[in-house]
């Protein structure tokens, strides 16, 4: 299996001004605000994650098109030389998908929604493929809690049924396979396995083959909305059908404190080291090809910690998948 990361906000620090980093360090500017303020440029950094992933070992990146992002506005020549790049350093990619606003509509019950969300997300495939990335992740949309049931639920997965087989059969045919990621509890539908699975299914019995992006720590909010969580915690994969993984996502979940993406190597979720080994043998098994890594960073305090939050989870992290 490969090792790959999205490298969400720990490469931001670097495009902040000499200003802003003095603010952040003094506490006057945010992590929040680091973010907002410099992820688009970061975002467009392609070479620079290529070169850092490099660094620490792995062999793929995912980049991150949650809003707001740069990619739809690279031309075609930015984007070739973004491939070169990654295909030199032999750096394979893939591209995550929005998954706010507009791109949240892809379940939505209104046509009009629906179709607006599976435009805009053609644009973004076809842009990850001129940047030469093999896997686009597609989440399937938030709902009102009130549509997560009954008929009101029947109407949303017809929805996402039609925009997953759109987009499945549009990925294919600008050489990118699709992958549907589950969603956090919190977004009322479509965060258990089965759910998402099932749409792939009859996805699949339309003639379109899409994926399963597994996001383990996506489905430890459950804990959150009063549903158990087993022991031990990687043992859901076990429940899941064989062959529906090539990439999935790994990051962690601290129930409770719904701490969302902690570095793995601190052992502060769910996931200790003893289940990460039976976690990378049960994905093994299931098929994945590809274990992406979401890690991100919450406090100032991980902010002046970056690089070595990074080189110590990639070596944690490859002691245990290769």
């Amino acid at each position: 299996m490969r090792l790959g990361r999205d490298f969400t906000n720990l490469l931001y620090f670097e495009y902040l001004d000499d200003e802003q980093k003095r603010a952040l360090e003094a506490g006057e500017f945010t992590v929040a605000d680091m973010d907002a303020t410099v992820q688009v440029t970061a975002k467009g950094d392609i070479a620079r994650q290529v070169a850092v992933a490099k660094e620490l070992g792995l062999d793929h990146v995912e980049l991150d098109g949650a809003v707001p992002n740069p990619y739809l506005a690279l031309d075609g020549e930015t984007r070739r030389k973004a491939r070169l790049v990654a295909e030199r350093a032999g750096i394979t990619l893939s591209f995550h998908l929005s998954y706010s606003y507009v791109g949240a509509s892809v379940c939505a019950p209104d046509e009009i929604d629906r179709q607006a969300a599976v435009e805009l997300h053609k644009r973004y495939i076809e842009a990850a493929s001129g940047i030469g990335c093999q896997y686009c992740i597609l989440h399937p949309g938030v709902v009102p809690f009130y549509h997560a049931s009954g008929k009101y639920f029947d109407q949303i997965r017809a929805s996402l049924v039609k925009s997953v087989l759109e987009l499945g059969e549009f990925a294919a045919s600008q050489k990118v396979v699709l992958h549907l990621e589950n969603n956090t509890a919190f977004d009322a539908a479509f965060f258990e396995p089965e759910d998402v699975c099932s749409v792939l299914e009859e996805v699949e019995k339309k003639g379109v083959k899409v994926y399963f992006n597994f996001d383990i720590g996506h489905w430890f909010t459950r804990a959150d909305v009063g549903r158990p969580i087993p022991n031990p915690p990687e043992s859901i994969i076990e429940e899941i059908p064989d062959g529906v993984f090539k990439e999935v996502h790994l990051n962690d979940y601290v129930p409770g404190k719904k701490i969302f993406h902690p570095p793995l190597q601190e052992e502060v979720g769910l996931l200790k080291r003893k289940n990460l080994v039976r976690y990378a043998q049960l994905v093994k098994d299931k098929g994945a090809e590809l274990i992406v890594v979401e890690t991100a960073i919450k406090t100032k305090e991980q902010v002046m910690r970056r690089n070595e939050i990074m080189r110590g989870e990639s070596e944690f992290l490859r002691e245990i998948f290769k």
